[in-house]
Formats: C-alpha cells, sequence, structure tokens
C-alpha cells in the first residue's frame, strides 16, 4: 500500500534534529514537497518537489533520494500519454496508483508501426 506525506508533516511528527528540521525549512521556503512511500518501491521513498531549486537541495544533500519535480513529472506522464499533472498530490495519486490486473494482449493491440 503507497503512502503520502507532506514535508510539514513530518516536520512536525518526526523529532528531527536542528540540522535536519533547518534544512527541511529552507526547502519548504520554495514550495510544497511531498514525500511518496510506494508500495513497489520498498524502503524507498519517492520525494516530490514544487521547484528545481528544491531538487537541486534535496539531490545534493541526499544522493541516494529519488525526487522529481513537479515539471519533471508532468513531462514523464505526457511521455507516455497521461495527462499532465498540475499539482505534486496529481502526481502523488499517479506513482500510487496499482499496476494494472493484466497488461493488454499484444496480439490485441495495434501496431505502432502501421
Amino acid at each position: 500500500m503507497s503512502a503520502v506525506f507532506t514535508l510539514k508533516e513530518i516536520l512536525e511528527k518526526q523529532g528531527l534534529g536542528p540540522d535536519a528540521r533547518a534544512f527541511c525549512e529552507t526547502v519548504l521556503r520554495h514550495g510544497e514537497v511531498l514525500a511518496v512511500a510506494l508500495s513497489y518501491l520498498p524502503d524507498t521513498l519517492l520525494w516530490l518537489v514544487t521547484t528545481p531549486v528544491q531538487a537541486r537541495l534535496m539531490r545534493n544533500a541526499h544522493r541516494e533520494a529519488v525526487t522529481l519535480t513537479l515539471g519533471e513529472a508532468a513531462d514523464l506522464a505526457a511521455s507516455v500519454g497521461d495527462p499532465r499533472p498540475t499539482s505534486l498530490w496529481q502526481v502523488a495519486v499517479v506513482f500510487s496508483a496499482p499496476a494494472p490486473e493484466a497488461l493488454e494482449d499484444p496480439e490485441d493491440a495495434a501496431d505502432p508501426w502501421d
């Protein structure tokens, strides 16, 4: 099961040290941040950030973290034919959706090269 948390919720509920708290507050000054725990990526959080500045801060501080900006996520959605999400929450919903139970049978699919 997937879960979504705002960085503000994490700040309020977790006993973060002064350095971690200061980092989170700096990131939040630039916009909303969501942490998405995905059932298909155990032990990994997907960080969704509003701006490229936040992404840079997150990537520099936590190189192992998976971080996407709203723009990057919107581009990814559009590249696979999905509607472009316009909010971090829409992105979180898309990434949290379960995989389809059955994929389309290739014999029934239209040939993209026709």
